[in-house]
């Protein structure tokens, strides 16, 4: 008998621990510490499908310098000099074309000098033919003579005129202002006309290259600028032109804008974006407030009593930070955007204003008052 009180003694003192177990670990299990986070409302955005696109600054002129006359090179400007218009960027040696000036200087005295006494001889002639004391044939032969001079006047001076154009260029003079970027030529080379020398590229109005899709197009006529960021800044930049010819394999179009206003370098690359669709009224959050899990795509929404509240959500169109978020929730609930990695359903939250705080768990208030207490 006393070995039966004793074994339902134990069994009643094992099933009471069991009992008490079940019935408190599910409490102990959902009392979790306050969690760290931070939110913002989610909200009604105006979203515009973009795309994101390279571009390039340009130079309006860029242009490799040649001679018009041949000749050794005698002046070159250095690398990097900047130079105005019509400033000289090098010269070739004028010698042989000075000699040449003063042969066709010759020429022309001696042609105009001729006319000169063909022009006496017709008035004379035409005076003894009036007379009849010479024949019309002597008159007409002079007149003829005359008129040819004429024809070698004027070729002797469209010679002339030649020459003092290849003495001036000789002076190979700067078509815009610019920088000197490159040397393709040395001093003391034979240059033949039409080689090039140097290159000179215009760096004041400087422009950019965008190749955007051909389906932009019909957005891109109703903007007026476009929002582009380097390692050297961002800023808006006026369209300048939208040329609508896609290439036939990349269907690109080029887009030029003006970047006057960017002191930024020739070649410089940088990265803007295209709308690429119709805008629309969308609900909107953070896309850091999104938890991507095997089983799917989530948020945490705050309730009144500080409670995280997990939430399936289905995502749609996006804009820069900005996504569209498509499920139970609404405009001006507050989602979480960091410290959401390990929060449970459920979970009570502490919110914080800023990201210090967060990983710090120290609040302004909590500093004051720790000041106060020293």
């Amino acid at each position: 008998m006393t070995l039966l009180k004793a074994s339902f003694l134990l069994s009643f003192t094992l099933n009471s621990f069991f009992i008490t177990f079940v019935l408190i670990s599910p409490a102990s299990a959902m009392d979790f510490p306050l969690a760290n986070v931070n939110v913002v409302s989610a909200k009604v955005t105006t979203l515009t499908p973009v795309v994101s696109v390279s571009g390039t600054t340009v130079s309006q002129n860029d242009s490799k310098i040649a001679a018009e006359v041949s000749g050794r090179l005698i002046d070159l400007s250095p690398i990097g000099a900047r130079v105005n218009k019509g400033d000289i960027l090098a010269k070739i040696d004028d010698k042989n074309l000075t000699i040449q000036l003063r042969e066709d200087q010759a020429r022309l005295l001696n042609t105009q000098t001729q006319l000169n006494f063909l022009e006496t001889e017709v008035i004379r002639k035409t005076a003894l033919v009036s007379k009849k004391l010479s024949p019309r044939t002597e008159l007409d032969k002079t007149v003829s003579e005359r008129d040819i001079a004429k024809g070698e006047v004027l070729a002797a001076q469209a010679r002339l005129d030649r020459a003092a154009q290849n003495l001036d260029y000789t002076q190979v003079k700067a078509p815009f202002a610019g920088i000197v970027v490159a040397r393709i030529a040395n001093l003391g080379e034979y240059i033949d006309s039409g080689n090039a020398i140097v290159r000179l590229v215009a760096t004041a109005n400087s422009e950019a290259s965008v190749f955007a899709p051909i389906i932009a197009y019909q957005f891109l006529t109703q903007s007026t600028e476009l929002l582009v960021e380097s390692s050297l800044g961002k800023g808006h930049a006026p369209i300048k032109t939208i040329i609508p010819v896609a290439d036939i394999r990349s269907h690109l179009m080029e887009v030029r804008l003006d970047m006057s206003a960017f002191n930024w370098p020739i070649g410089l690359n940088f990265k803007t974006k295209v709308a690429s669709g119709p805008s629309k009224q969308a609900l909107t959050i953070p896309r850091d407030a999104l938890v991507l899990r095997r089983e799917g795509t989530s948020v945490f929404r705050i309730n009144n009593d500080n409670s995280a509240e997990q939430l399936s959500v289905t995502v749609g169109m996006a804009m820069n930070d900005l996504i569209e978020v498509l499920g139970e929730i609404k405009a001006g609930d507050l989602i979480v955007i960091r410290g959401a990695e390990r929060l449970k359903n459920g979970q009570k939250v502490q919110i914080k204003d800023n990201n210090h705080e967060l990983i710090s768990g120290i609040t302004a208030d909590n500093i004051d008052k720790k000041a106060d207490n020293k």
